[in-house]
């Protein structure tokens, strides 16, 4: 493990035994950053075997991303009988939230109510609030604010509801 000591975050660094199934190729070994592990998984066409069962940190945005679910759970639901539509942020998982002004009254604090309709699923629209974020001062997230990535309503983790039928 390494500590940037500019960003005081952490790097998890492995060290990978690659062994071929052809007994005429030599075992190697190689150092891997961990955020790049599911990459080289994705790239190896041969099974990848854990054998110590080590467990990879992840990285600040999934452990956000996981943050801003547990969050948003709080909120309660947003009730629809709209039928649910692909995420336009990654085109492959189902649109799950709404943004609602539920932080204050409607005519108090920075948030606005956002009158889109529900376009984005939980991982895509946690990703887009962590990026617009000050990168330097992550523990702040939770508490910061974004405009809505259509828009452009300012919302806040509170404003974020999970969809329901």
């Amino acid at each position: 493990e390494h500590i940037d000591p500019e960003t005081r975050l952490t790097t998890q660094f492995i060290n990978i035994k690659v062994s071929s199934i052809n007994a005429a190729s030599a075992d190697f070994k190689i150092r891997l950053n961990s955020n790049d592990y599911n990459d080289l998984c994705n790239k190896v066409s041969g099974p990848i075997l854990n054998v110590r069962n080590v467990v990879f940190h992840q990285t600040l945005t999934e452990r956000f991303e996981e943050a801003f679910r547990e969050e948003v759970t709080q909120n309660g639901v947003y009730r629809t009988d709209r039928e649910s539509v692909e995420c336009i942020g990654c085109l492959h998982a189902v649109s799950d939230v709404k943004l609602s002004k539920l932080c204050d009254e409607p005519s108090v604090g920075d948030c606005k109510n956002c009158l889109c309709r529900p376009m984005w699923c939980m991982r895509c629209m946690a990703k887009w609030f962590a990026n617009r974020q000050d990168q330097a001062a992550p523990e702040k997230w939770l508490s910061g604010s974004a405009p809505c990535p259509t828009c452009r309503s300012k919302f806040c983790i509170r404003d974020v509801q999970f969809l329901a039928s």
